[in-house]
């Protein structure tokens, strides 16, 4: 059984590898209507994402499909109907006023109490200043200042960086441009000033292609430059794919973290180094005080 187990791991341990090894695609084409950016991974698309269709709403058991609209009543004209009405109105206004009353007679005593109030912290707080008796200011000790920080910071981070970059670099060269296409026309009504702006794109967009050749892996398949006289036009399109592989990025990030750690590693031995050197010079230094007073005791 345990055979047959491991087994089952090494093959799916092996599946996974297999499946990291396939790169992620993003296709990308720019024209003047836009961009338009798909990403990919084997049968998966992460952008764009489908919209969802609207959920209609379940209508529950037992409920009357449309609501009966209430009916208002109709107020009663009659004189005894307006008689009961003035009533009604005067003993609300007599109401009201009671409770007007009554709230000013509220907020006249809450403020009263507020005000005593304020007067017994008063007191209170004189009354504490004086039994306290003053203290010698102690001198603040000297914060460190911002560049003091910023060099603790930057020493600290020191050792990583060499490590960091030498790994980001490796990062972006994996990272590959291809199946490029560019088509692009320009042109302009007088034939010198098209001819100029011609060369111009040109040493621009393979100027382009050769700097990021530089950072990137890059594949060109098929990049023209149209030029057209009498006429002012600036069109193209241009589209490629992105590629990477997640084993690779995995694979980057685990040696970037193996060599970061060993470098923390590293720091702490030099640090305890230095703190039992500081321990042992303390101690000799201790040793010649005592040496010392005993010598002058014997004396």
């Amino acid at each position: 059984m345990t055979i047959i187990v491991l087994y089952i791991l090494l093959g799916i341990i092996a599946l996974i590898v297999i499946l990291l090894h396939f790169s992620v695609r993003a296709t990308i084409k720019a024209s003047k209507q836009g961009v338009d950016i798909k990403v990919k991974w084997l049968f998966f698309t992460f952008y764009p994402r489908k919209p969802k269709k609207p959920k209609k709403p379940k209508k529950k058991k037992g409920e009357p499909d449309a609501v009966p609209e209430q009916t208002a009543e109709q107020p009663d004209l009659s004189e005894n109907g307006i008689e009961q009405f003035i009533k009604e109105a005067e003993e609300v206004q007599k109401q009201t006023a009671a409770e007007e009353k009554t709230e000013e007679t509220q907020t006249t005593a809450a403020k009263e109490e507020t005000a005593t109030a304020k007067s017994e912290k008063k007191d209170n707080k004189k009354e504490k200043k004086k039994a306290k008796e003053p203290k010698p200011k102690e001198k603040p000790e000297k914060e460190k200042g911002k560049l003091a920080q910023l060099k603790d910071k930057y020493n600290a981070i020191k050792p990583y960086i060499p490590t960091g970059w030498k790994y980001f670099k490796k990062l972006l060269k994996k990272i590959r441009f291809t199946n490029i296409e560019a088509d692009v026309t320009v042109g302009k009504e007088d034939a010198y000033e098209a001819a100029v702006w011609y060369g111009k794109v040109q040493g621009i967009l393979f100027g382009l292609f050769g700097w990021l050749s530089c950072i990137f892996t890059v594949r060109l398949k098929h990049v023209d430059v149209h030029c057209r006289f009498n006429e002012k036009i600036t069109d193209g399109e241009i589209s490629l794919k992105v590629k990477v592989r997640p084993s690779t990025m995995i694979h980057i990030a685990f040696c970037l973290g193996f060599n970061f750690l060993r470098i923390w590693l590293r720091q702490r031995r030099e640090r305890k180094r230095r703190i039992k050197a500081i321990r042992q010079k303390r101690q000799q230094a201790l040793k010649q005080k005592q040496m010392k007073v005993n010598n002058t005791q014997k004396g």
